[in-house]
């Protein structure tokens, strides 16, 4: 049996020293005790096998490691077990709800280590418990501060909400804290940090010229039922519809968000397979991502309002988006969203520079996300990052023509890197010439949207 990479989040000390004992007694791994945000890091870097949580930590914190665990890899998600004491039994049945795989009473028992063992043992194997376990009459339910709200049938699970809640996202009540849309008041709003996550369709106009309105609709619905379940399965929630495109938005880690616009691009690449297997013509798109303040609240009149995100952030984002099709790139973040990041986050990420949006006055820190370039593509631009950061610099200083020989070797090395060539075209005299008399800001300008 392979060793298990184990992390334990939250829990008394006294639990954390007994399952040490019992783990490195049974020989099957290690554990870790790490908080929450080192755990997702973790997580995100693929370095552990199973996730026991303990619900006495804050309800944000055990939300954030169950969504950064159960979607970190679709293909494998990461086991989680939670932990709890005899009272907990509301917390723990939620979390059963929203996916985890297993629950253990607390405190651990080191002299009789065979139930943890036997549950560890089981996720070894195949990746799931030997058996999924009810929560019982043992576990004296005590609603605890955050726990889901238990149905009809004893089972924690999310409220009841009217039918015209399928054209509102649950998360906007939520936040809104209303539970149906028959308590939303006029005015409602509430100020939250959030990630911003716009995508569009590349040449959508192009595309449906040659398509009739109902085909056109059935290919919009077709590309929405593959990106919408990936943004929700990562913790966001789709804010509205536009047309070829989505806004969406996250609450919770902007890691979440960059895992899925990688996600997303994947799945483009395998919804393009069997589009190309149909004859028809492949779809790309770009996605932006932007972490900042925002208000989310409700607007109009008494008798027709509609929820709405208003923030800088949410244009920001949007602008961001359209860089994509500038560097003919997949996704760009912003600089916001990368200082949000885990330290050692799994990403590739490679530094575009300041850049002023077309409408724009102030400048923002723009990367590259290139987790989905094809492997040869991002593979060299990581062993070119030295000489990329080198042009990045000369650029910035505004020695445009020292740059624009670096931006130069690395497209000659790296054809299809179409930033390096963007950067190379860019770093003329022609462009110096524009600035005599002007100060250099070190800021590329851009007048497409």
């Amino acid at each position: 049996m392979n060793q298990l990479r184990i992390i334990y989040a939250g829990g008394e000390q006294t639990d954390q020293e007994a399952l040490d004992v019992i783990v490195k007694a049974s020989g099957i791994g290690d554990v870790r005790v790490l908080v929450a945000p080192e755990a997702v890091a973790e997580i995100l870097a693929h370095r552990v096998d199973v996730l026991i949580v303990d619900v006495k930590q804050p309800s944000q914190d055990v939300l954030s490691l169950m969504r950064t665990a159960t979607l970190t890899n679709v293909r494998r998600p990461v086991p989680v077990i939670v932990t709890g004491s005899q009272d907990a039994g509301e917390r723990i049945e939620a979390c059963l709800q929203r996916g985890a795989t297993d629950y253990l009473i607390t405190p651990f028992d080191a002299k009789h280590p065979s139930l943890v063992v036997r549950r560890l043992k089981g996720l070894s194997a195949n990746g799931q418990p030997a058996r999924q376990l009810e929560v019982t009459q043992a576990l004296k339910p005590e609603v605890a501060p955050g726990a889901a709200p238990s149905s009809a049938n004893g089972h924690a699970g999310p409220d009841k909400f009217d039918d015209a809640q399928r054209f509102v996202p649950r998360e906007f009540l939520q936040l809104l804290a209303r539970k149906s849309l028959r308590d939303v008041r006029l005015g409602d709003h509430v100020e939250r940090q959030m990630t911003v996550f716009f995508t569009d369709i590349r040449s959508f106009t192009n595309l449906s010229e040659s398509m009739s309105p109902r085909d056109n609709f059935k290919f919009l619905a077709s590309f929405l039922r593959n990106v919408t379940p990936i943004i929700r399965q990562a913790g966001g929630f789709v804010d509205k519809y536009l047309g070829d495109g989505v806004l969406a938005l996250f609450p919770g880690e902007p890691a979440q968000a960059v895992l899925a616009a990688t996600q997303v691009q994947r799945q483009i690449a395998r919804y393009n397979q069997g589009r190309r297997l149909a004859g028809y013509r492949q779809v790309r798109v770009g996605i932006g991502l932007h972490y900042g303040t925002l208000m989310l609240g409700t607007i109009g009149t008494v008798d027709q309002m509609q929820t709405t995100v208003i923030s800088d952030a949410v244009n920001v984002a949007s602008r961001l988006e359209g860089m994509t099709k500038t560097f003919d790139i997949n996704v760009v973040v912003s600089g916001s969203v990368v200082a949000a990041l885990p330290s050692d986050h799994p990403f590739k990420l490679r530094g575009l520079g300041s850049v002023t949006a077309k409408g724009k006055t102030e400048s923002v820190e723009v990367f590259e996300c290139y987790d989905t370039d094809p492997d040869e593509l991002a593979e060299l631009k990581t062993s070119l990052m030295a000489q990329w950061d080198r042009g990045m610099e000369s650029f910035r200083e505004g020695k445009l023509l020292s740059a624009g020989r670096v931006f130069a070797r690395i497209a000659e090395i790296n054809p299809a890197d179409t930033v390096a060539a963007y950067f190379r075209d860019r770093s003329t005299l022609d462009v110096a010439s524009q600035f005599r008399g002007k100060t250099w800001d070190g800021s590329e300008h851009l007048e497409t949207k």
